[in-house]
C-alpha cells in the first residue's frame, strides 16, 4: 500500500453515480466483500496490508478500489478495524495509516451473536472461571478474546502433561488427547462470531473439557509425587519383595494397587490407594520384621550348637539386628525391599564365612 492511496480514500457521503458506473462498481464491491467473507471465515481476522495485497493479485484490483471498498464496508458496520487489539473508526484508521503506513491493522467481521445465546455463553464462562473482574457488560469481541485465551491455556496445560501420560501406569492419556482434540476443533473458530456460537453449541462437552482439564491438573501438580511413589512400589513388589505376595493379604493388595494402576482415570481412587499403600506398607514391614527374626533365629541356633564365644556371637547377630531396627522404622516399600536385600545378603555372608 501507498500512503498516496491512503490519503485518496474517501470517507462519508458518496457521490451519485451514472448506471453503467454502477454495474462496475457494484461488480468490484461484490469482489471485495466475498474475498472479505472468505479469508475471516477461514482465519477469523486479515492484516489490511496482506490482504489488500491478495485481493490484488487474485482480482487485479487497484490498492486505491480494494481500500476504498473496505473503508465503505467498515462505515456500513458491515467490519471494524482493529489496532493493537482496540476498535478504530474509519476515520482514525485512515489518519494512522498516513502518518504510519507500516502500522498493522486488523479487519475484523462485526457479525452479531444472538443476544440469548451471547447471554447463555457469558454465564457458562462466569460459571467455568469464577472470576470476580469479569465485565458482564462486555462487547462480543471483547468477550471472545477471553475465550481464546482459556482455550489456549487448556491447550497448553494439557500438552504440559501429555508426555507423562505416556509413561507406563501414568493416566490420563487417552482423556488428554480426547481434550486435545476438542480444543484443536473448537480453536479454528477465530472469529468472535463463530467462537462464541461453538460454546453455546457444545455447552455440554465444554463443560465436560474444563472439568477434565481441572481434574488432570490437580492430579499432575497435587498427587504425581504419591503417584511416582505408588508406581515404584508396585515395581519393587514385582522385582525384590515376591517372597512376600506368598501372604493371600498382601497378594490381594497387590492385585487391586495393579487395579488402580491400570486405570486410565484414576482420580477418585486416590484416597484409596493411599489408604491401600499404608496398609500394604504395614503388612510388609510385619512380614519381613518375622521373616528377619527367623534368620537371627537360625544364625543363634548354630552359634549356640557351636557355642560360639559372646564376640562371634555379637559380630554375627549385629548385623541383622541393625538391619531389623532399620525395618520397624521403614515407612515405605522401597525402603523395605532395601532392608530385605541387605537382610538376605548378611545372612548369605554368615553362611559363607562359617563355611570358611
Amino acid at each position: 500500500m501507498r500512503k498516496q492511496d491512503i490519503e485518496d480514500i474517501k470517507l462519508g457521503h458518496r457521490q451519485l453515480l451514472f448506471d453503467f458506473e454502477k454495474d462496475k462498481l457494484k461488480e468490484q464491491e461484490a469482489i471485495v466483500r466475498s474475498c472479505i467473507k472468505d479469508q475471516i471465515g477461514k482465519y477469523g481476522y486479515v492484516i489490511l496490508d496482506e490482504f489488500v495485497q491478495y485481493v490484488k493479485e487474485l482480482h487485479n484490483l487497484s490498492d486505491l478500489i480494494i481500500l476504498q471498498y473496505i473503508f465503505w464496508f467498515a462505515e456500513d458496520l458491515g467490519i471494524h478495524f482493529r489496532v493493537d487489539e482496540k476498535i478504530i473508526e474509519p476515520l482514525i484508521v485512515k489518519q494512522i495509516l498516513i502518518e504510519s503506513i507500516e502500522k498493522s491493522v486488523k479487519i475484523v467481521a462485526n457479525e452479531s451473536v444472538d443476544n440469548s445465546k451471547f447471554q447463555d455463553v457469558k454465564f457458562l464462562y462466569k460459571k467455568l472461571f469464577e472470576e470476580k473482574s469479569f465485565n458482564d457488560c462486555i462487547e462480543q469481541y471483547e468477550f471472545s478474546r477471553l475465550l481464546a485465551e482459556k482455550i489456549k491455556n487448556w491447550e497448553i496445560t494439557l500438552k504440559t502433561f501429555k508426555s507423562a501420560s505416556q509413561k507406563p501406569f501414568f493416566p490420563y492419556e487417552e482423556e488428554i488427547n480426547g481434550c486435545l482434540n476438542f480444543v484443536g476443533k473448537i480453536s479454528v473458530k477465530l472469529d468472535s462470531f463463530s467462537l462464541i456460537n461453538a460454546f453455546y453449541d457444545k455447552k455440554k462437552e465444554v463443560q465436560k473439557l474444563a472439568d477434565d482439564v481441572e481434574k488432570i491438573s490437580a492430579f499432575y501438580t497435587q498427587h504425581i509425587d504419591f503417584w511416582k511413589n505408588l508406581v515404584q512400589s508396585f515395581e519393587e513388589f514385582n522385582n525384590n519383595l515376591y517372597e512376600l505376595m506368598k501372604d493371600s493379604n498382601i497378594a490381594r493388595d497387590i492385585e487391586r494397587l495393579k487395579q488402580i494402576l491400570s486405570s486410565s482415570a484414576p482420580y477418585n481412587m486416590i484416597t484409596e490407594a493411599k489408604k491401600l499403600l499404608d496398609k500394604m506398607t504395614q503388612r510388609c514391614r510385619i512380614k519381613l520384621l518375622e521373616k528377619v527374626d527367623d534368620m537371627i533365629s537360625k544364625m543363634k541356633e548354630h552359634l549356640d550348637n557351636h557355642k560360639a564365644g559372646p564376640d562371634l556371637r555379637n559380630k554375627s547377630l549385629y548385623s541383622l539386628r541393625t538391619v531389623k531396627k532399620r525395618v520397624s522404622e521403614a515407612n515405605n516399600i522401597e525402603s523395605i525391599s532395601f532392608c530385605l536385600i541387605d537382610a538376605e545378603k548378611k545372612f548369605d555372608d554368615f553362611w559363607d564365612e562359617i563355611k570358611i
